[in-house]
């Protein structure tokens, strides 16, 4: 571990001071996420009106707003209307909280490069959470994050050279080598060409095998890629029967429409989301960090469990998605977009919206310049298969075919988090197992030194196993 003591005049700062310091900003920055989550994709502007209840648009005071404590304290209810309050707030400031703790802890040091690197990874990596929440109530991933993924990742290589050319000496020269190939080539540019050319190809190869129409040829349905509208997700009937593909699309068309129940969508638990918190949190703190996961499973228990309802069922409650959802809500709007995002689920089985969006290769872009090209394609195999694995997962245990409405940004989220924290060191580790080191040959002087201390040890081993030697006696 870095020594992250810092002293300020007669003020000596000890490492451990700056964890909760940095927990507790965490918390904050997770606390603003949660309205990043529910008014962002409802056009709503982030902060006018002030925080307020979504059922009954009570203006929350200060004491509403105090990062997991008022949560607990309101016991997970308004305190107006006393409608129950989402979990995903409480959790979603954990989790941030955690996160930063940790990247802290992988990053920085007492090197003012290093506190630039890891500002600008945290607020990465709580864009990111804020885009994982969006994306499995909503299937989107918003332009504006995206573009602020980028301006950070890009930002951070730019900050980073510019603080060490002014520092010189051993600064600029690791700056030079850790953001620039060959001492002109950008590293960010590189990662994000590779991420995002990769995820590009994808898209459209996706397409092209889930919504190319019958008889369609390869190069038409790549330009009904680039032309495809939101709004007019698959081509009229009419215009496909002229085409040769009506019973392609009126099946498609017919099969959604008959089927009545809802399509199985990716959600989480607050257990999941503990969990998560747990696990980040056991490096710092080894199996005290159960904490983090027994603690929110009682006060869940304790704050839900309703008259007469069972230990056991309400704690089961904590492994379900339910309490985890969207905050109910009385605006018109978040309605629509609830009924928008159900739809799109349902045409997403179809095959109609393709595999993979244009929205995960803009965040591409910006997890590649942070990353760099090689532990991009790392965090691309950590996102693929975690993703494989879910979308089996799923499509077995409900009888679906692989057309599942799964999203893929929350598994890109959690390859770059990993990729992050722990990308050198894997990519190290791999690299030992595949070119162990070899052994270091001894010099000259260094094998004669070895001899004469064997042979030291040897005669001292004879001097003590010669009976005529007299052994001095202990009193």
């Amino acid at each position: 571990m870095y020594d992250k003591s810092v002293s300020i005049g007669e003020w000596p700062l000890p490492e451990w001071f700056w964890y909760p310091v940095i927990f507790g900003y965490g918390a904050i920055v997770g606390s603003f996420l949660n309205v990043l989550i529910y008014r962002l994709p409802l056009g709503k502007h982030l902060s006018n009106p002030p925080s307020t209840c979504p059922n009954c648009n009570y203006a929350l005071t200060f004491w509403d707003n105090i990062p997991l404590l008022s949560f607990l304290s309101l016991r997970g209810r308004c305190r107006l209307c006393k409608v129950p309050i989402s979990w995903r707030y409480f959790c979603v400031e954990m989790v941030t909280a955690c996160l930063w703790t940790l990247l802290y802890h992988q990053v920085a040091t007492n090197s003012p490069l290093s506190w630039i690197d890891f500002v600008l990874q945290a607020l990465i990596i709580s864009v990111l959470v804020a885009l994982v929440f969006i994306d499995l109530d909503h299937f989107i991933a918003p332009d504006e994050l995206n573009i602020i993924i980028g301006v950070f990742a890009f930002g951070r290589d730019i900050a980073t050279i510019t603080l060490a050319y002014f520092i010189g000496g051993d600064a600029l020269k690791e700056a030079l080598g850790r953001y620039l190939y060959m001492g002109w080539l950008p590293v960010a540019i590189m990662g994000a060409l590779a991420y995002a050319g990769v995820l590009f190809a994808l898209s459209v190869g996706t397409f092209v095998y889930y919504a190319r129409l019958e008889r369609e040829s390869v190069v038409a349905c790549i330009i009904r890629y680039f032309r495809f509208d939101e709004e007019e997700v698959v081509p009229s009937v009419a215009a496909a029967n002229e085409a040769g593909t009506g019973a392609t699309v009126e099946e498609n068309l017919a099969e959604a429409e008959s089927d009545e129940t809802d399509p199985p969508r990716l959600a989480m638990a607050p257990a999941f989301l503990c969990a998560i918190s747990a696990v980040v949190l056991f490096p710092l703190i080894q199996w005290f960090a159960l904490v983090a996961f027994v603690v929110p499973l009682l006060l869940f228990v304790f704050i839900t469990r309703e008259q007469g309802e069972g230990l056991t069922k309400a704690g089961g409650r904590f492994f379900q998605s339910a309490d985890l959802g969207p905050p109910t809500s009385t605006d018109k709007s978040a309605k629509a977009a609830h009924d928008d995002a159900a739809a799109f689920a349902k045409e997403a089985e179809t095959g109609q919206h393709g595999g993979m969006g244009l929205g995960d290769v803009k965040l591409a872009i910006g997890l590649g310049a942070i990353l760099g090209p090689g532990l991009a394609l790392l965090s691309l195999g950590f996102a693929t298969f975690v993703g494989a694995v879910t979308g089996i997962s799923m499509a077995a245990k409900h009888g679906r075919t692989l057309k599942l409405s799964l999203p893929f940004v929350p598994f890109m989220a959690a390859g770059a988090i990993i990729t992050m924290l722990y990308g050198t060191q894997i990519v190290g580790w791999y690299l030992n197992i595949l070119y162990p080191p070899a052994p270091r040959t001894l010099t000259a002087g260094e094998i004669i030194r070895e001899q004469k201390r064997l042979e030291r040890l040897q005669r001292e081993r004879n001097r003590l196993a010669d009976p005529t030697i007299v052994k001095p006696v202990k009193n």
